[in-house]
């Protein structure tokens, strides 16, 4: 099996390479230094390998190598979202007005991300200073393609998480990392919300063009980058973005090699990965149990469900195994229980199919069109009784139901169901989650650390102070 070379990052620190099994199976037994680690096409895959064990957050559990996406993108936006809650205690992500600069949760999304930023910067630098003779075919553009999709998902989830990206005309937007940081560029101050998103549409719009146009599914391609593109769109909501994600996962839907799974219940307590439905997902590394630890540490329920999603699982055929019996715990969340639970989903063909129909409502399109979307997914869940979606006869109440359907279908996985509240009506948000208080509570504050290591940065973001 080939080594590959990963780059690791703290807040604003320099990153080292290091290497690991192919399969992201191990941690790197070595360390490499930053230098000339890229030399051809052979070690140019290598440390992209290594970029994708960034992405799924590879790390050390207790001295098991071990997949730690959980922790980061399944528990804190859902408790965020108002949809689970922790069972030993009130979190601060359950308060969200109560979140400080210091939060544990909050500094871990900003620090992983960042890492992953760095580590498809070290490999995009390096590669773009070698001749494509090094290469064969179009591997080049590919590999540079799938660096780049993978840093715009990084940035993505800054913008989402701790810039203002409801407002396309703020100053606070994302510290935008395009290169590999040293000890000579660490100080850097936050770009504007606009160039947030330029950034970020143009690494998508590369991987677009050039990413592989078929992969296995824990890697990236055209395709997961064109439903990464929809995510951005539907999220800036500005002039013709709607319409662009309308075209966008017509397209996957019509001519991708990913179908909806026929029974949902399947992908996580059966087929996992093998799932035709899953786009990306995250290999767990063997005799892992971080995320099994995660929700049912010990045979008891680290997770409830909240009352207001336990309400909208009520006569969904999903209740019964969503939400369950853990140890001495009614309501736990039980939605990974079985052979499968170490196995993680960064993106599923169901959610194209609700941003279309999402962006079919905001387009001003047919809401006939967006409800039979709607249904068609809440069907491959099992659904029988469609009421609320026939009774939903005006954008704004056929928006709330798409929200309510992505909560119920995609929570604890990459957080769509906190960013799909967001997008709803200022009241409504608060009528879900009252612990929000208001806007600037949409997002987190940026870490007290940065401060101290980055003054540069700027302001904290509002409604919060620095440490």
């Amino acid at each position: 099996m080939k080594n590959l070379i990963i780059a690791v990052t703290f807040t604003a620190a320099v990153s080292v390479l290091v290497s690991c099994k192919k399969e992201l199976n191990a941690l790197p037994a070595q360390a490499k230094v930053e230098g000339n680690a890229i030399v051809d096409q052979k070690s140019a895959q290598v440390a992209l390998n290594g970029v994708y064990l960034r992405f799924a957050e590879g790390g050390d559990d207790r001295g098991t190598p071990s997949i730690l996406w959980a922790r980061s993108h399944e528990a804190p936006p859902s408790v965020l979202a108002g949809n689970h809650r922790q069972s030993n205690g009130v979190t601060p992500f359950e308060e969200n007005s109560q979140i400080t600069a210091s939060d544990y949760s909050a500094g871990n999304i900003w620090s992983n991300a960042y890492s992953l930023v760095n580590a498809a910067n070290g490999v995009i630098d390096q590669i773009n200073v070698l001749p494509e003779s090094k290469f064969s075919g179009s591997r080049r553009a590919e590999i540079l393609a799938e660096a780049r999709l993978l840093r715009a998902y990084g940035h993505y989830n800054l913008l989402r998480y701790f810039a203002q990206f409801y407002d396309l005309n703020s100053s606070l937007g994302v510290m935008l990392r395009l290169e590999f940081v040293s000890t000579n560029n660490i100080a850097k101050k936050r770009n504007t919300v606009k160039e947030s998103y330029d950034a970020i549409l143009s690494d998508l719009d590369d991987a677009i063009a050039h990413a592989p146009i078929s992969s296995v599914n824990y890697y990236g391609n055209q395709w997961v980058a064109k439903a990464f593109k929809a995510r951005v769109l539907m999220l800036r909501g500005s002039a013709g973005d709607y319409a662009q994600v309308v075209s966008l996962t017509q397209d996957i839907i019509q001519h991708s090699p990913y179908v909806l799974e026929g029974n949902l219940r399947d992908i996580f307590s059966t087929k996992g990965l093998g799932s035709k439905e899953v786009m990306l997902g995250l290999v767990p590394k063997p005799g892992q149990v971080s995320k099994s630890d995660t929700y049912f540490f010990r045979n008891s329920a680290q997770f409830l469900a909240t009352a207001y999603f336990k309400s909208l699982m009520t006569g969904d055929p999903r209740g019964s195994w969503v939400i369950g019996t853990v140890g001495t715990s009614l309501d736990g969340i039980a939605k990974y229980m079985g052979p499968k639970v170490e196995e993680s989903y960064a993106l599923r063909l169901t959610e194209v199919y609700l941003l279309q129909a999402e962006g079919i409502i905001r387009s001003g399109g047919s809401l006939s069109d967006a409800r039979a979307l709607l249904k068609n997914i809440m069907a491959h869940a099992g659904v029988t009784n469609f009421t609320a979606v026939d009774n939903a006869t005006t954008p704004d109440q056929l928006l709330l139901e798409v929200h309510k359907e992505t909560v119920r279908n995609l929570s604890f996985e990459d957080g769509q169901d906190w960013t799909s509240l967001l997008r709803l009506p200022l009241a409504t948000v608060l009528q879900i989650k009252p612990a929000i208080t208001d806007k600037n509570h949409f997002i987190l504050p940026i870490p007290a650390v940065e401060f101290e290591k980055n003054p540069t940065i700027g302001e904290q973001n509002p409604g919060y102070n620095k440490n």
